[in-house]
């Protein structure tokens, strides 16, 4: 065999190749198109003969005229007449070797037809090459040894193909191991550098491979690292409970401190910038905590980029005074708007009464509530650690499904919260309430704040989302709303049940017991 699996002549005898064949005289014996068949058959043979000569005998039934005369000028008159012509390839290679052809049979069958690649030998050597565009992580392993438990597995179960066949799809190449060589070789480049402080992404990338875009989202080489990641930084967390940018926050890396953002209402802006700073960074405090400022008195929403919360702008809460978090915008729009209407309302009532309006609002401090938005960003992180750095409580609630509960595991193991509305009797409670709910779909996740509400959950089996509770929420955080302001259409909206669902389960289900 040569290098590329294509069969040779060294055989046994072959060194009489070094003699010059007659092509003429071969093409007559085996060239003519009456021997095509025989031709076919032996090119069948040569991977499995390997370095033997060729043996054994091919027959062809129902032969025509020209293919009994073709094989007659070859190998002679057949020893007995019969129907089927039969043909021993030893005599052939040996009348070959003697005369036109003295490389043999095998070297005479792929000058005519060209080389014959041993499928076997082929996918052996490909194969190896697979495995050594694989190692070319080991490096990496050697420093991330967990990674070991999911690189191996999963590019035995073809993803390194899977993923090399995209890239080549994506730059019209073929799929080759030495693509994919190149594609672990770049991931490796990457890890190297990793982990990273605070790098961004796109930085990263054009450090690495020049391409600013090339750790993108929709590269495939933006995705392997991302896999590789997690299993190197994040390896015992469940994969869907993990964002892009967590992952990639894990390792140092920020996406963009312009992407990653916060949703809040009634945070405050600092008095004043820390002396510290210098000058840009103070310009940056004094724009953000006034935006802040402006945006708590007039009660509306704001949404702060990851710059905006690290210049220094945001003000800390004191201890004894509370943080609420929640997982949905709707819930920061149904208390603002609820807040919002308070301050008109006691601006009439000052109007009427001749007073001011600070003193019919009461608590003059308002809420302070931050939105999680799905998968907790850094922003979303980092606003909360500076919020609570003084010692205020943090409370937090999310949807009831199991996503919901992934999201909250997730914010715990980085910011520490106690549950708002957010445990087992809690969820008893609005499902025994008639709150709209729905099928509890997809894998169960675990609650580790209060066990038993992932227990509860999997015997209800109904999914809660946070909307169906924002009056309560709002309730919460802002106080009562009353009832003439409400409207007949809320009222119903907080206690409707899903279009077309059946009577709520029987309250008396086991193991549901509020609490219990």
């Amino acid at each position: 065999m040569t290098e590329d699996g294509a069969a040779g002549s060294r055989r046994a005898g072959g060194g009489a190749a070094a003699r010059a064949g007659d092509r003429a005289a071969l093409d007559r014996l085996l060239g003519d198109p009456a021997m095509e068949w025989l031709v076919t058959r032996v090119r069948k043979r040569i991977p499995g003969a390997g370095e033997a000569l060729l043996s054994g005998t091919v027959q062809l039934s129902g032969p025509t005229a020209e293919q009994r005369a073709a094989a007659v000028r070859v190998v002679g008159p057949p020893r007995r007449a019969g129907t089927a012509l039969r043909v021993d390839l030893a005599v052939v290679e040996e009348i070959l070797r003697r005369g036109p052809w003295p490389a043999g049979l095998a070297d005479a069958v792929e000058t005519l037809t060209g080389p014959v690649v041993d499928r076997r030998v082929q996918q052996v050597r490909e194969t190896a090459a697979w495995e050594a565009a694989r190692d070319r992580l080991a490096p990496v392993i050697a420093h991330f040894p967990r990674l070991a438990r999911w690189w191996g597995p999963w590019c035995a179960a073809g993803g390194l193909k899977r993923v090399t066949s995209t890239e080549a799809a994506r730059i019209g190449a073929p799929v080759t191991p030495a693509l994919g060589a190149d594609l672990v070789s770049r991931a490796a480049a990457v890890m190297d550098r990793l982990p990273a402080v605070q790098q961004p992404l796109p930085v990263l990338a054009r450090e690495t491979m020049g391409d600013a875009h090339g750790l993108d989202a929709d590269r495939p080489l933006g995705r392997l690292m991302v896999a590789v990641a997690r299993a190197a930084f994040m390896p015992d967390a469940e994969p869907e409970e993990l964002s892009r940018r967590d992952v990639w926050a894990s390792a140092g890396v920020m996406l963009s401190t312009v992407s990653s953002t916060a949703l809040v209402l009634g945070v405050a802006g600092a008095s004043s910038p820390d002396p510290g700073y210098g000058a840009r960074r103070a310009r940056a405090a004094t724009a953000t905590a006034t935006s802040l400022e402006a945006m708590r008195e007039a009660r509306i929403p704001l949404v702060l980029t990851l710059d905006q919360v690290r210049s220094g702008g945001v003000r800390a809460m004191p201890r004894g005074s509370v943080v609420h978090a929640c997982e949905n915008p709707t819930i920061v729009e149904v208390v603002a708007e609820r807040w919002a209407r308070q301050r008109a309302e006691a601006e009439r009532e000052a109007a009427s009464t001749g007073g001011q309006p600070d003193e019919a609002l009461g608590d003059a401090a308002g809420p302070v509530l931050v939105c999680i938005s799905g998968q907790p960003s850094a922003a979303v992180v980092e606003l909360l650690q500076i919020l609570t750095a003084e010692g205020a409580a943090l409370r937090y609630h999310g949807d009831f499904d199991w996503a919901g509960l992934r999201i909250a595991r997730s914010l715990l193991t980085q910011v520490e919260w106690v549950p708002w509305r957010f445990t087992a009797t809690d969820y008893v409670q609005v499902v025994r309430e008639g709150r709209p709910s729905r099928d509890l779909t997809g894998r169960p996740a675990l609650s580790p704040w209060d066990p038993h509400l992932a227990e509860v959950m999997v015997e209800w089996d109904l999914a809660v989302e946070e909307e169906a509770v924002a009056d309560l929420l709002a309730t919460d955080v802002i106080g009562p709303e009353t009832l003439s302001r409400r409207g007949p259409r809320a009222r119903s909206e907080s206690s409707a049940a899903v279009p077309g669902r059946p009577a709520r389960r029987s309250p008396s289900r086991p193991g549901c017991v509020p609490g219990g």
